[in-house]
This record gives C-alpha cells, structure tokens and sequence, in this order.
C-alpha cells in the first residue's frame, strides 16, 4: 500500500479539478476518489462527509477512506472524530498495510489533544519501521512546544532511555530552564545519551544560564537630573522594587538579567529599541509605558512571540486580542465586572442604583459594572450621571433617590461633592445600606474614618498593600538599608511584578502565555491575589490582572472581604 503521507504528498501537487460529492450515489470507487481530492483542496469538511459512508463498510476502500477522513479531521481540528475513526480502523481492520501510517496519525492526534504520554507510547511502536524517523521529527516538534516543566519531567521519568525526550529537556534547561541543583540531571542526560558535552556542559554555558528581561522605561537619562527627580520618581521605584525581587528570585536559584532601555513616549525612540537585534533574543519585555507606545511594543510582542508587560496601564485596549501583550494591573473594565459580581454574591435583593460622574473613566466603570450586574440577574433601577460642579443639583440627586428595596447604591465619582452627599443620605435614611465605590474616599477629608466604618462602604481597591505582614517588615528593611529611604507604591508594584514574572518563566519557559490556564489566582507577596484567569468564565486566559480586592474598614482597620485562599 506504501506511505500514505506521500500519496498525500502527491495529491497536493496534482492539479486535480474540483468535482462535486454525492456519495449515496456513487460506486465505493468515485466517493472514495472524490473524498480525496477534496482532502487535497483543503475542504475538509466536505472530504469528511464524503468518505464517512464507506468507513464502515465492507468495501475493499473502507480502510483507506478512514484513515483519510481522519485525516481531514485533524486538519479542520475536529480531534475527536479523527481519534475515534482511527480506533474504528485499528478494531476493525487490524491486518491493513497502511496502519503504520495510522499509527503516526493517532500520536499527531494524541499530541494535538495534550495527551504526550499516550502519544509518545505510540510512536515507541514504529521503531524499526520506514517511518520511524518521521517518529521522531514529530516527537521532537511537539516536544519543543510543551512548556510545563513539571509534566516535561514527568515524560523524562517514564521514557528515561528515549533519547528525543532527554535531549530537548537538555536543550530546555540550557535555554532557560536550568538551575544550579539541575547539574547532575543535565550531565547524566548528556552521559547516557551520548549529547555534546561542549553544548551542554561547559563552564560557559552553565554560567551563563538565566532569563533575559527588557526594561523599556522612561529614565530620561539624557535629561537634567534637578528636571526630572520628582516627576520621574515613580520609575527610579519601580526599578528599585524589581532589583530587591531579582536578588530574592536569584537566592531561589532563579537568575534575571535586567536590561534598561531608556524610552520616553516618542515613538520614533521606542521603535529604534524595538528594531534592535538583541530585543529579538529577549525572553520577557516589561514597558514602555505610555499609550502611544505601549500598542507598538505590542506589535513587537506579536510579531516576535515575546511576551510584553505594561507595568501600570490599566486600559485593556493596549492589549486586547494579543496574546503576547499583558497589563500587570486590572483594567478599569475588569475592576468594574469584579466589583459588580461581588455586590451581586453579597448584597440583597439583587438591585442597584449607579450613579456616576461624566468623566471617561468614571463613565466606562459605570458601563461595564451595569453590564456585569444585569448579566448575573440583577435589576439596575437608577442609572445615572453626576455632575459635582454643580452642588445643588447634585444634592438634589442623591436626596431624590429611592432607596426602598434596594440592595446596594454604587457610586463611581472621587469628588468630595458626591462622596458627602451618598454618605449623608444613606446615613439619614438607610445606614445598613451597601455603597460600593472608589478606595479614592478614604483620602477625601470631609468624611472621616470613622464615618465609613460605620455605614456599609465597600471599596474597590486595585492597589492595596498588605503591609501588616512579615514580608513587609523584611522589605522595608532592606529597601530602606538599601535606598536610604521608605518604599512608595511603585517600589512594592516593581517588586511584585519581577517576582511574579520570574516564577512564570522558572516554571513555564518564556512562553508562559501558553500555560497561564493553569495557573489559579494566588496570593502575591504583598499583593491579596494575582493571576490571568477569570474564575467567572471557566478560567480563560484574560489580559490582565483578574483579581480586584474589595476592602471595607472594620474598627478603622482596612480588611480585604474577598481574600483568595
């Protein structure tokens, strides 16, 4: 019967004419034909409806048919039908030539379905056969995708004496996987396999083995240090963070090497960085910064399959749609849909009053918080807009409210105007009634402390610090020992990120994007939670970060009431 991948081969480069299916009126012979080259015009929808009636049959085309019609199936990624024809071919016609061929196929359709144990044991049945260097290209292929270094390690455990495996968990760990404590590993693999020592092994090699991470940052260098010391504060902190979370990542034998590009919000500087060779080579970019330049550094992202940071945007547009690009803080839409399910879950009966200010900010988090609360099944009863210039009409609005049978009053304005008159009229009418808004208030000195804690305000903290901990005691320490100064918000955000993103490349590769799915929110260092998966939308990947912390004061104590545990 021959190789069935080079009759494949042929048919795609013949210059064979469409013709039309009608299998339940055709000989075995034309249907067979016409499935075929339908395979071979890439309709493989088409080639699989043709062929499916003689797969079961006793035609003497049956066992050809399958196998082609499960090919087409792996090719319009319908897995499961290619998988289970493939078992049809193997329980039925067990004797076929061609079922070496079928073989290779089911190990293509195992690695597709993320079964590598399955599909290695499988190709294992095709040494000493024709296609048992095909095999191994295919082990290889796939191999070189799979960036979970603990079920790579599994693989290694099982199929120790495969000398594919071993090599590209080699070639994983000399590219950035390794570890001092890997050394023995690494050198039985290169022993028992017969590897190059001098790929592998040498001194050079071994020493410089770590991760490569692109800081494009605005350090305006080039400017007068007196200009620039207070408005470009925030990024001598969050580099400073980072450097302290590199020495912590590099004491667990996790090694980063920082590289500073100085990049402003001109384009034309950002787009010579990105146009450097050596930005190619890198394994994470963190910045630049600004909106202008954040999308092309998102392009760069895509283009090269480098994952990209943006430290301290939090609009999702920069990023959206590219699976290389991320924001390390929540957007202002996942703050809204993460406050909303919250009051949804927690506040009774599931109805709400929004009122909100005109800015774009304030408007888009009234947008997405009303979205989200109506899809879960809530009732929204007043939507609408504030204009604190204006005291009168604003009083007017709030005290016109009806708060009977309410379940909660959102309030997405930072002005004192609004602030003080939902406190007041909640506190006049009904003092027991949840206000969710902005953790802005509690800087907004007409209302005290103690007034919050007495009413139901809830607030929606994107940036809360949990500073009455251990690891917080020991950062301050060593930043102030350090620096010679007390650590700003950026300092903890440049430390969390490094150190979040540094355990992502440990354990993941480079391509971390591709294994975020498995990663649940978890309780950062400082951080009340961090991680990419929605827990509300069977935990699919999202662009930034989806844990929003919702605090309220308990006797002037400020608590998380959605602690991830």
């Amino acid at each position: 019967m021959g190789n069935f991948r080079k009759i494949i081969a042929c048919f795609l480069f013949s210059g064979i004419v469409s013709v039309q299916a009608f299998a339940q009126t055709q000989d075995p012979a034309t249907t067979y034909n016409n499935g075929k080259v339908l395979l071979q015009q890439q309709k493989y929808d088409l080639a699989m409806a043709e062929l499916q009636p003689i797969t079961a049959g006793t035609s003497a085309y049956a066992p050809e048919a399958s196998y082609f019609y499960a090919l087409a199936a792996l090719k319009s990624k319908k897995l499961q039908q290619s998988y289970d024809m493939l078992l049809q071919l193997q329980n039925q016609h067990p004797n076929w030539n061609g079922m070496n061929d079928a073989d290779y196929l089911l190990a293509n359709v195992l690695f597709e379905q993320g079964d590598y144990q399955r599909a290695l044991s499988k190709l294992q049945e095709l040494q000493g056969t024709p296609l048992a260097s095909d095999a191994e290209g295919l082990k290889r292929y796939y191999l070189s995708k799979l960036n979970d270094r603990a079920a790579f390690e599994q693989l290694l455990q099982r199929y120790s004496n495969d000398k594919v495996v071993a090599q590209v968990y080699a070639d994983k760990l000399i590219g950035g996987w390794y570890r001092p404590q890997d050394k023995q590993t690494l050198e039985n693999i290169v022993s028992r396999h017969n590897l190059d020592r001098s790929r592998y092994l040498s001194k050079d090699v071994l020493r410089n083995q770590g991760f490569d991470v692109a800081l494009l940052l605005p350090f305006q260098l080039n400017q007068d240090y007196q200009q620039t010391a207070r408005t470009n504060k925030f990024v001598t902190d969050l580099y400073a963070g980072m450097k302290l979370a590199q020495d912590s990542l590099q004491k667990q034998g996790i090694n980063i090497n920082l590289y500073n590009y100085d990049t402003s919000a001109d384009t034309m500087s950002v787009k010579r960085v990105l146009d450097l060779q050596e930005l190619q080579q890198m394994d994470l970019v963190i910045g630049p910064i600004y909106k202008s330049t954040a999308k092309m550094a998102a392009r760069f992202a895509a283009q090269n399959n480098i994952n990209v940071i943006n430290p301290l945007s939090q609009d999702l547009e920069m990023v959206r749609g590219n699976t290389n690009a991320f924001l390390f803080e929540s957007s202002v839409a996942t703050q809204a849909r993460q406050a909303a399910t919250y009051a949804y879950q927690n506040f009774s009966p599931k109805t709400a009053a929004i009122l909100f200010e005109s800015a774009k900010e304030d408007t888009t988090f009234a947008y997405y918080y009303r979205q989200q609360f109506i899809k879960l099944g809530g009732k929204v009863r007043t939507y609408r807009k504030v204009n604190s210039t204006q005291t009168t009409a604003t009083a007017a609005l709030f005290n016109g409210l009806n708060l009977q049978d309410l379940g909660h009053i959102a309030v997405f304005s930072d002005k004192m105007t609004a602030a003080v008159n939902a406190t007041s009229v909640v506190q006049s009418k009904a003092p027991k009634l949840p206000i969710v808004t902005y953790d802005k208030w509690l800087d907004i000195g007409q209302i005290t402390l103690r007034q919050l804690d007495n009413l139901e305000v809830y607030f929606i903290s994107p940036k809360y610090l949990n500073k009455q901990t251990p690891a917080n005691d020991w950062f301050r320490k060593k930043y102030v020992n350090r620096y010679n100064m007390s650590p700003t918000v950026y300092a903890y955000a440049g430390f969390e990120m490094m150190y979040y993103f540094g355990q992502l490349l440990q354990s993941y590769g480079p391509q971390f994007n591709q294994q975020l799915q498995s990663t649940s929110i978890k309780p950062g260092v400082f951080y009340s939670g961090l991680g990419y998966t929605d827990p509300g939308a069977r935990n699919e990947v999202r662009q930034d970060n989806q844990y929003v912390p919702i605090t309220k004061l308990e006797n002037l104590e400020l608590t998380v009431v959605n602690p991830v545990f």
